[in-house]
């Protein structure tokens, strides 16, 4: 006897895209951009922080930023996704900035 799987075990149906249509990464990079612009900040649900939220702001200058949430500038941003760092990196990174409002100032590749 073979037994299906549950609606809800099954994998998402996902819709065909065309091709001149914005991907998902490229629609929230066009809202990220947006926002930060606006009103220099907005915030991000992370599936690699186990879906917890940041605030991504455009410096740290901005003004209204939420403070329940861990910031991350442009800057640090772009320092942590230089290399492709790794997840247990990144989640190291968080936890300190939630724990102790550490900054991301250089990569560091010995130690």
């Amino acid at each position: 006897m073979i037994m299906r799987k549950a609606l809800w075990e099954q994998p998402a149906p996902v819709p065909p895209q065309k091709e001149d249509e914005p991907q998902p990464a490229e629609v929230i990079a066009e809202r990220t951009r947006e926002l930060l612009t606006t009103r220099g900040w907005c915030l991000w649900k992370c599936s690699n922080l186990g879906g917890e939220v940041i605030a991504v702001v455009r410096d740290e200058n901005v003004e209204g930023v939420p403070e329940s949430y861990p910031v991350y500038t442009e800057t640090e941003l772009e320092e942590l996704c230089q290399d492709g760092v790794s997840e247990a990196s990144l989640r190291l990174v968080h936890e300190a900035k939630k724990l102790a409002g550490a900054k991301v100032t250089t990569k560091v590749t010995n130690y």
